[in-house]
């Protein structure tokens, strides 16, 4: 599993995590969970510059000779641990930019991660690429890469020499990183938890953005100033990544997923109807049989609905448009305005989709989502009368998880602490047995209090 760790991270202070198919942070406010949330989306995605210089003499030469046998294997060897670190700091130094924060703000925050590198060689070998670098209107190929199964030389052919070398390096090092990194790296969705009003609100956000463009034409005012506040956003990277899939959502729902049923689980199971995408914005389409027949709307404007069909827009989306295999889906407080049975039904689904190849990440504050993800772990194993267990409340294997497929961690104390997962129990969480524990003594204190006080009004009278 990949391993990140962090040091200096807002409330952080120090603290590492496994990426498993199914990650989960939880933990109190203000301890660092979504620095965590953030810091993660962003080195997954990749969406960060940095350079590997190891990679130069392979340009040099290609520019010489027009053909490079590069041997991935001796490569790796030679140039992993440069290359690693090379990745790390060029990324803990870009996160005042995903954070759009002050450079002094995260002067001393770093984030470095742990590969399988035994993995990693062994794919080296196995792995077939082909891939080629066109450019132009004629669609001319300028740089061809193969690889065979069961080689570890990586074949780099070079058929125009006029072109710019930072065109053939970029395309090189994406390769390679491919390669080499191709467990870390993975194409992200993070779902914050702001996502309710900005599902409300993005259209007015894209407004206002071509509105200031176009004063910027005829106003005379500090244009590169408005212009370097307009791209380079005051929000996080991954809200405003966020609000961009918004804005693009007409063009991305022509895109189709193999997730589809997963999320028509969600519109079945908890919002009771469908959505739907018009150009001046989303609707709400409810079935009529759980709707007032009497007075039945086909659609209704999205922010004429219940605050859970605003939050769950964009994961629908997401499972019906975009979701892929491999891909990683982060999701701050899945819980998020849910009834504590709906918590339970979207444990059901995220547990669905980790299974189905999509590595989840959430961080929660539910004791319901926790203790539901103990049922699927404890229904893993066999036992006598798990299948009449199961056919009562609705489970099916493919809502199932190993425990070793679960992690969880707890967020306090200014450090991250592993949670104990046990096949038997699930994930023994402490933090919210001691805080329901505290709450049943206060009941109880007050009860029998009250209790004592009847008996002796009884007893005066």
């Amino acid at each position: 599993m990949t391993q990140i760790n962090f040091e200096n991270l807002g409330n952080i202070s120090k603290g590492s995590i496994q990426l498993n198919n199914l990650t989960i942070f939880t933990g109190d406010n203000n301890t660092g969970k979504t620095y965590a949330t953030y810091g993660v989306y962003s080195l997954l995605d990749k969406d960060f510059e940095y350079n590997l210089k190891e990679i130069n003499p392979i340009i040099d030469e290609l520019y010489k000779n027009g053909l490079y046998n590069l041997n991935l294997k001796t490569f790796f060897d030679k140039n992993y641990l440069k290359m690693k670190k090379e990745i790390e700091i060029s990324f803990s130094n870009s996160l005042s930019d995903v954070f759009s924060a002050n450079e002094d703000e995260f002067g001393k925050s770093k984030m470095t991660f742990d590969l399988n590198t035994e993995k990693i060689q062994k794919d080296l070998v196995t792995q077939f690429h082909k891939s080629t670098l066109i450019l132009g209107k004629q669609n001319n190929i300028i740089l061809e890469l193969n690889k065979k199964e069961n080689s570890t030389i990586l074949q780099i052919v070079l058929l125009k020499k006029d072109v710019s070398k930072d065109i053939i390096t970029n395309n090189i090092r994406n390769v390679l990183s491919y390669f080499i990194f191709n467990t870390l790296f993975s194409n992200s969705f993070l779902l914050p938890a702001e996502r309710t009003g900005l599902n409300l609100f993005y259209q007015e956000l894209n407004k206002e953005r071509t509105a200031m463009l176009h004063h910027i034409k005829k106003d005379k005012i500090n244009k590169m100033a408005l212009i370097k506040d307009l791209i380079v956003s005051r929000y996080p990277q991954p809200i405003a990544d966020y609000i961009d899939f918004l804005g693009n959502i007409n063009v991305l729902k022509k895109s189709t997923s193999d997730f589809k049923d997963l999320a028509l689980i969600i519109q079945k199971e908890i919002l009771k109807g469908k959505y739907k995408l018009e150009k001046d914005g989303i609707y709400f389409v409810p079935y009529k049989k759980s709707s007032n027949q009497e007075n039945y709307n086909d659609k209704i404007s999205l922010h004429l609905t219940s605050s859970t069909i605003k939050t769950f827009f964009s994961l629908v989306f997401y499972l019906e448009h975009l979701a892929q295999v491999g891909e990683t889906l982060i999701i701050d407080e899945p819980e998020l305005n849910l009834h504590p049975n709906n918590q339970r039904i979207i444990a059901r689904i995220l547990s669905m989709i980790s299974n189905k190849g999509i590595k989840v990440i959430v961080s929660t504050h539910s004791d319901y989502f926790i203790r539901e993800i103990n049922n699927l772990i404890m229904l893993k194993s066999d036992f006598e009368s798990k299948n009449e267990i199961m056919k009562k409340y609705s489970y099916i294997d493919t809502m199932l998880i190993s425990n070793d497929n679960v992690s969880a961690y707890l967020f306090d104390d200014n450090t991250i602490k592993e949670m104990h997962i046990d096949k038997e129990e699930g994930i023994i969480a402490k933090t919210f047995d001691d805080v329901i524990n505290k709450s049943n003594e206060i009941s109880d204190d007050i009860y029998y209090a009250k209790q004592a006080n009847l008996e002796d009004e009884t007893a005066y009278k």
